[in-house]
């Protein structure tokens, strides 16, 4: 059996104490390392509390400078009160009322255009007497900004279907003769109207021969006013207002039926001259390079007025006024925009130009009962 050797009580002495300093130091070591996260999370606080306050100093530069500039505007604003608008005076402005592709006797079966319209004799003349009381409404509605002293009214052609297609020899509700006498009829009314509610001095008719209109199936240029309908008519009415000292007649034989309007040429067509194939600009791509190259030719308009298109559109150098008889089965089969029944209320400045143009809508809307209890059909 092995014999237990007993431990040096010096030995272990020496240990213990060797033990303890290791604690220490590392105690010590601890402290330190501690010492100096503390150092460098001081150093990184103070580092992010300068930027801060960096960024803190600019925006309140920024937020002085924007309060100063606020500041000095304040003592800019206009206290001056404005006067009130006054009407110019001496007729410088003239009032358009244009009226065209009425197609008076055309039947329009709501049943052949999916419900989007319908048309007969009756509903034409109760459209077009719509459009002359709302001309007045808004002949009055411009007065606020002009003296308006002279009233142009335009009559565009188209205002019969006619018989230039066999199919409207089977649709129309009207022949040609009656048709032109009741489009005379209305037109003079329409005239009568203007004479005792528009307050003018004068009212010049400018005429236009449309495509429509005419006597034969084909179409004649330079001798077309010959075969024409509406050509007649027009010198029908002009006779019959020979005697009213307020109504000049202005009839065309031609294409173009300038007319000078407060200076300015306007000119004056029914649009058939412009062939549209259907471009995905619709109309204004023709009309714009058809309208240039009647400017080089002659004189230079400084508006075009037409219509033909049945549908209103408008840019600065040209008016397409939209047609009274509405979407047909025509246009619905070629796909046509539809647009509801319009004529055009245009006003020319003196110094501007056009600055009016609006249509004038004139179909059939639900009825409103007033206070009074009388149906009205509102605008």
């Amino acid at each position: 059996m092995a014999k237990k050797v007993d431990s040096d009580p010096q030995f272990e002495n020496l240990d213990r104490l060797e033990r303890f300093a290791n604690l220490q130091r590392n105690e010590q070591v601890r402290k330190i390392v501690e010492l100096e996260r503390k150092v460098h999370l001081s150093e990184t606080t103070k580092k992010e509390l300068s930027d801060k306050l960096k960024v803190t100093a600019s925006d309140l530069v920024v937020a002085e400078k924007t309060l100063q500039r606020f500041s000095d505007t304040q003592g800019q604003v206009a206290t001056k009160k404005l006067r009130r608008l006054k009407r110019r005076s001496g007729g410088q402005a003239t009032a358009i009322i244009c009226l065209n592709d009425w197609h008076l006797e055309e039947r329009v079966d709501p049943e052949s255009i999916e419900g989007l319209n319908e048309f007969n004799l009756d509903i034409a003349a109760k459209r077009i007497h719509r459009v002359y009381e709302r001309a007045m409404h808004l002949l009055e509605l411009a007065r606020g900004m002009a003296n308006i002293k002279e009233l142009v009214v335009w009559l565009g052609g188209d205002l019969i279907n006619g018989y230039i297609h066999e199919e409207l020899m089977d649709g129309n509700f009207l022949g040609p003769t009656d048709a032109i006498r009741f489009a005379q009829d209305q037109v003079a009314s329409g005239l009568q109207h203007f004479l005792k509610q528009s307050k003018v001095n004068k009212i010049t008719v400018v005429t236009s021969q449309g495509n429509h209109g005419r006597s034969t199936k084909a179409k004649f240029i330079s001798t077309g006013y010959k075969t024409s309908w509406e050509y007649g008519a027009y010198l029908n009415l002009a006779d019959k207002f020979v005697n009213e000292p307020k109504i000049v007649f202005k009839v065309s034989q031609g294409y173009h039926n300038n007319l000078d309007i407060q200076g300015h040429l306007i000119r004056f067509h029914h649009g058939d001259a412009i062939r549209y194939m259907g471009g995905v600009g619709g109309v204004h791509v023709p009309v714009r390079k058809k309208i240039a190259q009647w400017n080089k030719a002659g004189r230079s308009a400084r508006l075009d007025i037409l219509g033909h298109f049945h549908q209103y559109c408008e840019d600065w150098y040209y008016i397409v006024c939209g047609c009274l008889v509405g979407y047909t089965a025509y246009a619905l089969h070629i796909g046509a925009e539809f647009q509801r029944p319009t004529q055009t209320f245009i006003v020319i400045d003196k110094n501007e130009g056009k600055v009016m143009c609006l249509p004038i809508f004139c179909a059939e809307i639900p009825e409103e009962t007033s206070e009074t209890g009388f149906a009205i059909a509102t605008v």
